[in-house]
């Protein structure tokens, strides 16, 4: 009885399994989509509630789905070390807090991102029939690149200090931790909103900002408009 238990125990676990790897395999950029949402989304949120290792848990599940979605042998082989140095910098911050190894994780992240993006740039672009996949593929490269810029603000305030002027109403431990205010500040910028309420001062954190509001507009504007037309097209046909 017992052997039969375990027996029907690891069948189970292995169709889990299987219907994991088949739902990645088809709809991994979609995973990743939804990701990123919930990591975008509840940024602030967490910010105000003080949650911040959620927001390192979602942030950790973005750079996971995006292991998933690289391609090549060397460009897997790096993705991996980039994420395990940063899973490794971040964990032993949370103990140390030596800053060198937040600018590290943080560094090694935006280099994962970096591929990651490049893989979603290359499933965007490449010849072939346009599904829902496609459509997923643009809009997680969209927010990929609002996250990435998210970082980079990051490092560039931890090399630059002062490089952002923050509202006198914000509570001192969201200034002193503000990677989820690079969040908040990022996305505003991606989508052109210019609330005012965290300017960047320092010229590498002004260009930044402005090469990412004219992207955001660009890419809205040729990108996706161009992929939904075309799936739209493909959907008649079909």
């Amino acid at each position: 009885m017992g052997d039969d238990t375990v027996k029907m125990r690891w069948v189970h676990l292995q169709q889990v399994k299987d219907r994991w790897l088949i739902l990645e395999s088809e709809h991994r950029f979609g995973l990743l989509f939804c990701s990123l949402l919930l990591n975008i989304g509840g940024s602030t949120l967490l910010a105000e509630l003080g949650l911040i290792w959620i927001h390192r848990l979602l942030m950790l599940l973005n750079l996971l789905v995006l292991l998933s979605i690289v391609k090549g042998r060397w460009i897997c082989r790096a993705s991996l070390l980039l994420f395990f140095l940063a899973l490794f910098s971040t964990a032993i911050y949370s103990v140390s807090e030596v800053k060198a190894l937040l600018i590290g994780g943080q560094i090694c992240t935006v280099m994962l991102l970096v591929l990651g993006t490049y893989a979603c740039f290359r499933s965007v672009f490449e010849s072939g029939r346009i599904d829902k996949e496609r459509i997923f593929a643009s809009l997680s490269l969209y927010l990929l690149f609002g996250v990435l810029f998210a970082l980079v603000f990051a490092v560039i305030e931890d090399f630059m200090p002062g490089s952002f002027h923050y509202p006198d109403t914000l509570s001192p431990d969201n200034v002193t931790r503000p990677l989820l205010q690079y969040f908040y500040f990022s996305f505003v910028t991606l989508a052109t909103l210019g609330y005012g309420d965290i300017v960047p001062i320092s010229g590498p954190a002004k260009g930044m900002a402005i090469l990412e509001a004219v992207f955001g507009q660009m890419y809205l504007v040729v990108v996706v408009s161009r992929l939904v037309s075309l799936y739209g097209q493909s959907e008649s046909k079909g």
